[in-house]
């Protein structure tokens, strides 16, 4: 990793890169959206990697990514975010001569068209056979759990113990036989990674 490199970068390929360097993984929509924010709202280069190496996965990432200039900025960093001077505190980092953003770069049409082009074509996508089955095997796994929602419902607890576990596994297979397949992760697009990154940032906030 070299924080010259990333600093010099063209617009429309720093972000990418400082995601694939500093935390080791290609771009989320929420991540990507956050810093494109703050890069329109005038943050530098060197801030946004600074909270890029500051952020737990990029603490996790440090040691396969060493770069001693960074590692300085963000130890700097962690020191001046603590001041009450706003946004000037940041005035207090290291400077480096790297590239200066165009100030007429749009970072929201770019946001819109990276995104597009990380995400597959719906028509193509939704209209396959194997798509199709894999619709409805989640179907048949939704009334698998529907169906034994309701039978634990209807069925009054019992006090003999085996009467129970049978309940138990009758559910349990119920189940079962509509779960589907496990989905490799390299088969999931990069939009639905990002969707179920963004649901779990809401079960967990």
């Amino acid at each position: 990793m070299n924080l010259y490199l990333l600093l010099s970068l063209p617009d429309e390929a720093f972000l990418p890169a400082a995601f694939e360097s500093v935390v080791g993984r290609e771009p989320d929509v929420i991540g990507l959206a956050h810093y494109v924010e703050r890069l329109r709202s005038g943050a530098s280069r060197a801030l946004v990697l600074a909270e890029m190496r500051s952020s737990v996965e990029g603490q996790a990432h440090a040691a396969h990514a060493p770069d001693r200039e960074l590692d300085i900025l963000q130890r700097r960093y962690r020191r001046v975010r603590g001041w009450p001077l706003g946004r000037w505190r940041w005035i207090f980092l290291p400077r480096y001569a790297a590239r200066s953003p165009r100030r007429d770069f749009d970072w929201a049409l770019w946001f819109s068209h990276y995104s597009e082009a990380r995400t597959p074509d719906h028509a193509s996508a939704t209209t396959g056979p194997e798509t199709e089955n894999k619709l409805a095997a989640i179907e048949r796994r939704v009334d698998a759990l529907s169906a034994a929602l309701q039978l634990q419902q209807a069925v009054p607890l019992l006090g003999e113990s085996g009467a129970a576990e049978q309940k138990t596994a009758f559910i349990q297979q119920t189940v079962s036989e509509a779960y589907p397949p496990a989905v490799p992760l390299t088969e999931v697009s990069w939009a639905a990674r990002s969707i179920y990154a963004q649901m779990l940032q809401h079960i967990s906030a």
